[in-house]
């Protein structure tokens, strides 16, 4: 760097000098009418001249803290709803980013399924140190954490927390790491559906089964409604698999994921693959049915096809089964609880099938 030095300036001609600059930087500003009408001295001037100035600052400063903290809320919030819907998935997801002022150095992130991850998510945890460690292996950064239970559980295994807010750039850095996660996780999910329509009661029975694959739990589903023909049974019973599949994944009906839809009614697979034309068997609540689930799967890639019921398709056997318990439980009366309870011992046993 290279310094220049002046001579100083007489008193006078500093004095004009001064005021050459604050009539030349005030020219048509009130405050400067106000300073001549009341007289003030170019020092005087200049005095407020500094506290506006400071004051600009100031507000300039704020209206960015105030900008960075909502675009960080905003963030938040969204990662809070995501938090919830991944604890309903039963996955325990985690990302970790390393900042620099504004300016993200690192981003590590990972999954566990909920089921393994041990007591308080111990296993989760054990990640997080780890992506920490690895970030910065000396441990001088403070740690902040979306979470008030997560600070917690981190200060516990020696991590020095910081409970102030995060920084946004860290926090639209994870958020963007858990939706890197998703994406890759939930690219790909096989639906199989049954329905089960009894002789002597007016109930039907609805099952479904989605299986992201990749090790994921599998996503069981049941329901019992009254009337419809087993058409009518079939084609309800897709269209509600679709929508609980958008419910764990909203990128399931954007595109984003590849959706294989397996049924063993050959007429309700047909239907939906030719746009939905009159089959001999479809009456009005079948066509309503059929565009309703072509409305669901307008922005979706997605197949519909045709499976031999009862037979080895483990997953259709899985539908079949809890389509029949639903129809039963209902018109024997059971407990929603007892209902459920039983349904995800059957997947669970489905599950272990499948990974043999």
């Amino acid at each position: 760097m290279t310094t220049q030095r002046f001579d100083p300036l007489p008193a006078r001609d500093q004095q004009a000098v001064i005021a050459q600059v604050i009539n030349g930087f005030l020219a048509g500003d009130p405050i400067w009418s106000i300073a001549k009408a009341t007289n003030m001295s170019s020092w005087e001037v200049m005095g407020v001249l500094s506290t506006r100035i400071a004051e600009r600052g100031e507000n300039q400063r704020f209206k960015a803290l105030q900008h960075r903290c909502s675009v960080a809320a905003e963030v938040l919030y969204q990662n809070g709803e995501r938090i919830w819907q991944l604890l309903d998935a039963g996955l325990v997801l985690w990302a970790v980013a390393r900042t620099v002022e504004s300016t993200v150095v690192g981003v590590r992130s990972g999954w566990i399924a909920e089921a393994a991850a041990g007591p308080y998510c111990g296993k989760a945890y054990a990640e997080v140190v780890r992506a920490v460690t690895g970030l910065d292996p000396g441990r001088r950064e403070p740690v902040f954490s979306v979470l008030d239970a997560a600070s917690e559980r981190l200060r516990e295994l020696r991590l020095h927390v910081d409970v102030s807010y995060p920084p946004a750039a860290g926090v639209v850095a994870t958020e963007n790491a858990i939706a890197d996660e998703l994406d890759a996780l939930f690219c790909q999910l096989e639906i199989a559906t049954d329905a089960s329509i009894g002789h002597r009661t007016p109930w039907a029975g609805h099952g479904r089964v989605l299986d992201f694959g990749k090790g994921l739990p599998l996503r069981p589903g049941l329901k019992a409604v009254s009337g419809g023909s087993i058409l009518d049974g079939e084609l309800r019973a897709i269209r509600l698999a679709l929508g609980a599949a958008k419910y764990a994944y909203t990128g399931v009906l954007d595109g984003r994921c590849a959706v294989t839809v397996s049924s063993d009614n050959l007429t309700a697979v047909r239907m939906l693959n030719d746009g939905g034309l009159h089959h001999g068997q479809s009456t009005s609540a079948c066509r309503e049915e059929v565009q309703r689930i072509q409305t669901l799967a307008a922005h979706a890639n997605i197949q519909f096809g045709w499976v031999k019921g009862h037979s080895d398709h483990k997953l259709n056997v899985l539908a079949d089964r809890l389509a029949v318990m639903a129809r039963r439980h209902k018109e024997a009366g059971l407990p929603a609880d007892d209902t459920l309870r039983m349904a995800a011992g059957i997947v669970e046993q489905g599950h272990l099938d499948l990974a043999a």
